[in-house]
């Protein structure tokens, strides 16, 4: 494999399998590699770095359908995919057995906020928006910083990839509002936006 693909970072078959039809494996200037890494952020991180440290490719997009946090971006009313311009891990905390309730460690320094540096570029022709991670998906945590998408993996993601010098950039479309039940969820048209959205995404960015 040249040292110049694309790695675009599913965390199931599912999303991977209706990108990699329609985009095949060279898009626009981009030699594509497609990687499963797993679903919830401790195979995703392993995942990122095990790509970071065999592969060293020009750019890792992370891409997959996310969960609304918002009532006015539904699957319905949103038509586009999204760049993440910051993620954060919400589910660290920890049970308290005294009040039979999950305590979230929201404010704390190791439920920090991540940036991506690279998110700005694309803003002109995607729109941006922060996300926050659950290993649980649907869980009635707080929000910060004004959080809007919910996935699995992206703070996993950031997390690795910012200790590194290759570009990245999370990707997401709207399947759900959280907390939908799942015959509601309409993943077929998500990963249709979220293919569209890559292909912005592949034609535009250059590292």
């Amino acid at each position: 494999m040249t040292p110049l693909s694309t790695v675009i970072l599913t965390a199931t078959q599912l999303e991977q399998a209706p990108l990699r039809q329609r985009l095949g494996d060279r898009y626009a200037s981009h030699a594509l590699q497609w990687c499963i890494g797993g679903m919830g952020a401790g195979a995703t991180a392993a995942a990122t770095q095990r790509i970071l440290h065999e592969q060293a490719p020009r750019l890792i997009i992370q891409a997959g359908i996310a969960g609304s946090l918002r009532p006015d971006l539904t699957p319905a009313t949103v038509h586009t995919a999204y760049i993440v311009r910051s993620d954060r891990q919400a589910d660290l905390g920890a049970w308290r057995s005294e009040s039979g309730t999950f305590e979230p460690f929201a404010t704390l320094p190791e439920a920090q906020t991540i940036e991506c540096p690279y998110a700005e570029r694309l803003s002109p022709l995607l729109p941006q928006l922060p996300a926050r991670s659950t290993n649980s998906a649907c869980m009635p945590l707080p929000l910060r910083d004004n959080e809007a998408l919910e996935s699995m993996e992206g703070a996993a993601f950031f997390g690795v990839c910012r200790s590194g010098t290759i570009p990245y950039l999370q990707l997401r479309s709207i399947s759900n509002h959280v907390g939908d039940p799942r015959a509601a969820w309409r993943i077929d048209e998500a990963l249709k936006i979220l293919t569209a959205g890559l292909e912005i995404v592949l034609r535009n960015f250059v590292p």
